[in-house]
């Protein structure tokens, strides 16, 4: 009788610990709490909370720096962003704090980095007058070129602790595409509140709205600055905040790996190699975007937003169902699907508005008619709906796309993890951007290049003269189609990438369990080591 109760016990027991070790290693718990998943989402808004996407017309039009000395910068960061990479990706990979390993270096992209990059919008107020207007002022290019520099060093700190952390921020794939996808969500909109704001105020101002005595690109340039050094110190301030609420779940090995042995394990491994050269791929480009098409050709700077309206109520879709497409298909399909889906679209737009002709003999592409109104104006223009339609299709693999992105990255650590017992985040992400910036770096040298090959007008923008015809024809195909090829190069390789929905699912169901077992070894040797000292 004594032997049953004692055997019923041990049964109790043993079903007990599996309840635990089921609970540990079930792939579909949450352990971000709600306060964290708020913060992170004010965080991963912040990091894009900035109008760095007017940089180009404001080192164009407001700094003046020449296309020549331009080059000359792109060269010396583009070394430089290779060199510091390396430093940054190893100093990242040998740390252990209290903290955790990558919060340290996420604080300092925080505030650090704003008061920098305050600076650099603020470099029309420390030179003045004859030096600003002067595109070869030699003292203005050096403090512009050691600004880009710091800004590149403290940004490479920044986004590299951040790609590492989100693979710390919990062990379960599910409650990561959870927050990927709220946070990615509301990025949308937070982040994209200050690009509005220069948005309307650049077309308020150009088409005679805002009225005022200044010149107009007096009036641009100050905007541009208060902005700027608002939106920087700002996000700079929420990312400095996280930091004191976030936390890494996956911890780290104690011991601090060696270089050699990190990198080996990053360029040994197929899915990490085939993600790599599909990011190398994606890197190439012009510089010119439909941004730059949007303000330089149509002269509305405004005409994404208003073409965009329609796509507010799609772009919920594949956020809100990203955890069900994953539980059907491999991250790689999504991630295909979404990268193809969402560019490809502009080799129609680019065949309609280049070969089609208005009755006043202008090609669909160029400027509207003037009607008097800056509404009636957009209005008028063949490019709204087509564009509206392509607004819409990529809002609607917008979440599929932007998710997939940030958990293949994720997928890549895990697998190391998986094959290798250890984590080499920020080698990885090193490696992966090394391989991206040699291209992107290429492209920024010959980008002044293909500028002035174009016989592009620097200053035609805020003086309200239009682009030369040849430009505009060039301008609007490196905005359209040129990307389009580019993405559907990019997915190529991965068709190689060999984590299939069943890997992946092995592989986390496998980490899970090893990270229990592991959770179980330390608390045992901890409880030993309390009961040795008592």
């Amino acid at each position: 009788m004594a032997e049953q109760i004692r055997q019923t016990a041990q049964e109790e027991e043993l079903q007990a610990v599996n309840a635990q070790l089921h609970e540990l290693v079930d792939v579909d718990r949450r352990v971000i709490s709600r306060k964290q998943t708020i913060g992170y989402m004010l965080f991963d808004g912040s990091k894009g909370f900035n109008i760095d996407g007017h940089k180009d017309l404001f080192t164009d039009s407001i700094l003046k720096i020449s296309l020549k000395h331009q080059s000359v910068n792109n060269i010396i960061g583009g070394v430089w962003d290779i060199v510091d990479d390396f430093i940054v990706g190893f100093v990242i990979e040998k740390t252990r704090t209290r903290w955790g390993k990558f919060i340290p270096y996420i604080f300092l992209g925080g505030l650090p980095y704003g008061v920098i990059a305050a600076l650099f919008w603020l470099l029309p107020l420390l030179f003045t007058g004859a030096a600003v207007n002067d595109f070869e002022h030699i003292g203005k290019f050096v403090v512009f070129v050691a600004l880009n520099m710091l800004i590149e060093l403290l940004g490479n700190f920044k986004s590299v602790a951040v790609g590492g952390y989100l693979s710390t921020i919990t062990p379960y794939p599910s409650d990561r595409r959870r927050l990927l996808a709220v946070s990615s969500y509301f990025s949308i909109i937070y982040s994209r509140i200050p690009d509005l704001v220069v948005e309307f105020l650049l077309d308020f101002i150009k088409h005679g709205i805002v009225k005022t005595s200044l010149p107009s690109d007096e009036i641009i340039g100050r905007s541009l600055i208060i902005v700027g050094v608002i939106t920087t110190m700002a996000s700079g301030a929420i990312i400095s905040w996280y930091t004191s609420i976030a936390r890494e779940r996956v911890h780290q090995k104690i011991e601090i790996p060696r270089i050699r042995d990190s990198l080996r394990i990053v360029f040994s491994h197929r899915p990490v190699l085939v993600y790599m050269l599909s990011n190398a791929l994606g890197s190439f480009g012009t510089g010119l975007t439909t941004n730059d098409y949007y303000r330089q050709v149509l002269n509305f700077t405004t005409f994404e937003t208003i073409a965009g309206i329609p796509s507010f109520f799609f772009q919920p879709t594949t956020f809100a169902n990203y955890n069900k497409l994953a539980s059907r298909f491999s991250t790689r399909s999504i991630y295909m699907i979404g990268q193809v889906f969402a560019k490809t679209f502009y080799i129609p737009v680019w065949a309609y508005g280049r070969f089609l002709k208005r009755k006043d003999g202008k090609y669909f592409f160029q400027r509207p008619e003037d009607k008097g109104s800056m509404i009636l104006s957009l209005l008028s223009s063949p490019m709204l709906p087509v564009t509206a339609v392509w607004e819409c299709l990529y809002a609607i693999f917008w979440g599929a796309r932007s998710i997939s992105i940030s958990e293949i990255s994720n997928e890549c650590n895990d697998y190391l993890e998986w094959k290798c017992g250890c984590r080499n985040e920020a080698t990885l992400s090193a490696a992966s951007t090394l391989m991206c910036k040699i291209p992107a770096r290429i492209n920024n040298i010959l980008q002044p290049k293909y500028k002035e090959w174009i016989g592009y007008d620097l200053t035609a923008y805020t003086e309200g003269r239009e682009q030369p015809e040849p430009a505009q024809k060039w301008i609007f195909a490196m905005a359209t189609i040129f990307p389009a090829i580019i993405v559907l190069t990019s997915v190529i390789p991965m068709f190689w990438f060999n984590i299939d929905k069943d890997t992946r699912d092995r592989m986390y169901r496998e980490l899970n369990e090893r990270r229990a077992a592991t959770a179980e070894r330390l608390k045992k040797e901890a409880d030993e080591k309390t009961e040795a000292e008592i």
